[in-house]
């Protein structure tokens, strides 16, 4: 199957010039659980040229609920070892590359790596992420926790930091609630944010957009 015939149905609505970026372009991934298996998946199917994952965990039972690219014949075993996997197997021309660590203070990104997604899910190992970037990279941010989520970009060296914008944030005790419907909602928001980024014109920067998934509405807030 040829690229035009694969990607034919987005080809109509962005272009082979649009194609061609996303296929040019490389996204690092943090954190492959309720948010990022899903956003993986879908700039997979896409047709993105390379993605780096970076995840340290194991597939449990209750990551089921919401960590798309897993079952249950995957408990115990690395997620990313299984990710790669699922992920070839839905597009063997994206390049995929793993590193199975937990972001610290020390971590810093690929020298290719200038658009990531911020999948995780604890305000320190965000602030770490955003601290190794080089200067003019983009982060897309997403979080969920229960019925509200919230996606935001922001561009090192000329946007506040996480850090600031967090400043004072309690990191959530014990677990985070989340539906599947919820993670791949704001999953599908991510995604798209991406892809607007890739192309050039980020809608979301410095501009959070908040999700109710209760009441169905949606606000944007500047920062």
């Amino acid at each position: 199957m040829s690229a035009a015939g694969r990607y034919s149905r987005q080809i109509l609505h962005w272009g082979e010039e649009r194609q061609q970026q996303l296929e040019a372009a490389t996204v690092l991934i943090a954190g492959v659980g309720g948010l990022g298996a899903t956003v993986s998946q879908l700039l997979t199917r896409a047709g993105i040229g390379k993605l780096y994952l970076i995840d340290d965990g194991l597939v449990n039972w209750p990551d089921l609920n919401r960590q798309t690219l897993y079952s249950e014949t995957d408990i115990g075993q690395p997620k990313l070892a299984i990710a790669k996997q699922r992920l070839q197997q839905i597009n063997s021309n994206v390049k995929i590359e793993l590193l199975p660590k937990r972001i610290a203070h020390s971590f810093r990104p690929p020298a290719d790596v200038s658009i990531i997604a911020d999948c995780l899910d604890n305000y320190l190992s965000r602030f770490d992420l955003e601290a190794g970037l080089a200067a003019g990279s983009f982060l897309i941010h997403g979080g969920i926790e229960g019925d509200q989520g919230q996606v935001l970009t922001l561009q090192k060296g000329t946007s506040q930091s996480l850090a600031d914008i967090f400043a004072g944030t309690r990191q959530p005790q014990g677990k985070i609630p989340v539906t599947g419907a919820g993670a791949t909602i704001l999953a599908g928001f991510m995604v798209n944010e991406l892809f607007n980024t890739i192309f050039g014109q980020p809608q979301l920067l410095n501009r959070f957009l908040i999700v109710g998934l209760s009441d169905l509405h949606l606000t944007f807030l500047e920062v």
